[in-house]
């Protein structure tokens, strides 16, 4: 079964469909709000009701999972299962009855393994979930399913043909899988031996299924061969329990592969569940900001510029000092070309940026002064601290032109000095340029001669006039 991924981001799988818009959306898309965790989202174009596909897109092949299937029969209850049946084979009387209904449990609890797993589960069902009152039923209608199976073999045996005695053998022993998954998944025989019902669960893992055949045919021979392994060696009574013990674990092992495989396939079977965590949710600011950043970003992928705009206007109404919706609506306003809007924003949204995210001011000052040459924010201490992010990223003479005649253009500001003392580290260091340096040190010394920070201009005009005398 092919994969379907999210239109708007292509290498995430995607979670939900819309049937009007036939667009398929991932998480990316899609975020949820842990305050309404069963509300079905909205299709962010059309606004409709979202269809969940489930995992049937994400899920992780089950030949990828084989060292889980493992640790999954080493949690409590299925060791405490496994170690059951290893007391039973030691100490329970060879009564059919009690025999036949401690089979009957262990059956039930085997299939709830199955049912657990197809469902994305990762904790093994407790103990508890085979003394129900399906425990006995289960049983027999799983002994219906061998008696079949066995009684297909032996009517075949009398028409002396060794091909078609192997060809019936093989095929049933390849059935069997899907016929068990039927039977934990709608817990009818009819179900389990209804060819259209079992072909379903073999076409929806198409030639994967072989796969899974075969590790549960390994599975199947592995108890039996460890203890072959080990007969040569231990006594009867001690042989027993650790087959017994073996075939409780080996057989949680495939129950958990047989059930992730139905969970893997579920949307060729016709349903859809997440797996545990798979679907995240976030508080409501957060979520609501998410949305809003999903939406727009659709919307300019589809085109629609003037309703993405919308989205993030409303939002920001909500959250105007929220640092990711401030950053995408310039992106989206420079991307435009919008000059006035976008240079409007700008007295928000630098501002904000140069204090939350120096870095991230530099590249908005960088595309400012695209739509305006000579574009200065109105603060000083923006000013400051935008230049020095530009001054890191090697953009010195930008850096420069925000720090130019500051002590004019703001005389109230009180950190003058350290803002000249980088523009002098930038005319040096950056451009060197070694006189306007000095000129810079020498108006800090000037002027500000009670700064502490003179400890700093010293030690860079000593610096600068040992470049200059080499120079």
């Amino acid at each position: 079964m092919d994969k379907t991924y999210c239109r708007y981001h292509p290498a995430q799988p995607a979670t939900w469909h819309c049937r009007p818009c036939e667009r398929d959306f991932g998480n990316c898309c899609i975020p949820l709000s842990a305050e309404e965790p069963d509300a079905t989202p909205t299709c962010p174009l059309c606004r409709g009701k979202l269809a969940f596909l489930g995992a049937a897109n994400s899920a992780q092949p089950f030949w990828d999972r084989i060292p889980q299937f493992f640790r999954y029969a080493l949690q409590p209850a299925p060791l405490a299962f496994a170690a059951l049946l290893s007391l039973a084979s030691l100490f329970m009387p060879s009564w059919k009855l009690l025999w036949l209904a401690l089979f009957s449990v262990a059956t039930k609890y085997l299939q709830s393994v199955i049912e657990s797993a197809s469902l994305g589960g990762r904790d093994a069902p407790t103990l508890g979930s085979a003394l129900d009152s399906e425990g006995y039923s289960l049983f027999w209608r799983l002994l219906v399913i061998f008696f079949i199976a066995f009684g297909l073999i032996w009517l075949v045996q009398d028409f002396d043909s060794e091909a078609l005695f192997w060809a019936v053998t093989l095929s049933v022993q390849l059935v069997i899988p899907a016929c068990i998954i039927r039977l934990a998944l709608d817990k009818t025989l009819g179900a389990a031996l209804n060819p259209e019902d079992v072909g379903t669960v073999i076409k929806a893992m198409g030639w994967r299924y072989l796969i899974l055949w075969a590790f549960l045919f390994i599975l199947w021979q592995s108890p039996d061969a460890v203890v072959y392994m080990l007969s040569s060696g231990l006594p009867r009574v001690v042989l027993m329990p650790i087959a017994a013990l073996l075939f409780g674990y080996f057989s949680v092992v495939m129950c958990a592969m047989m059930g992730y495989a139905v969970f893997q396939y579920q949307g060729a079977l016709g349903y859809a569940v997440a797996e545990e965590g798979g679907l995240p949710s976030y508080p409501l600011d957060d979520y609501l900001r998410r949305r809003a950043l999903a939406e727009a970003e659709v919307r300019v992928k589809e085109g629609q510029t003037g309703p993405a705009l919308e989205v993030l206007t409303q939002a920001l109404e909500r959250a105007p000092n929220d640092l990711k919706l401030n950053e995408r609506f310039h992106q989206l306003l420079f991307g435009l070309n919008a000059r006035e809007r976008c240079l409007r924003h700008l007295a928000h949204y630098l501002p904000l940026a140069a204090r939350l995210n120096p870095a991230q001011a530099a590249t908005a000052l960088l595309n400012a002064r695209q739509l305006q040459a000579d574009y200065l924010p109105e603060d000083a201490q923006v000013c400051e601290r935008v230049a020095q992010a530009l001054i890191e990223r090697h953009k010195t003479r930008e850096g420069l032109s925000l720090l130019r005649n500051l002590h004019g253009r703001f005389p109230d500001y009180p950190h003058i000095p350290r803002a000249y003392l980088l523009a002098a580290r930038g005319f040096a260091e950056g451009l060197g340029q070694l006189e306007p340096a000095q000129k810079l040190l020498g108006y800090i010394r000037a002027r500000y001669p009670q700064s502490p920070l003179l400890g700093e201009v010293g030690n860079l005009e000593a610096i600068i006039a040992r470049l200059a005398a080499r120079a």
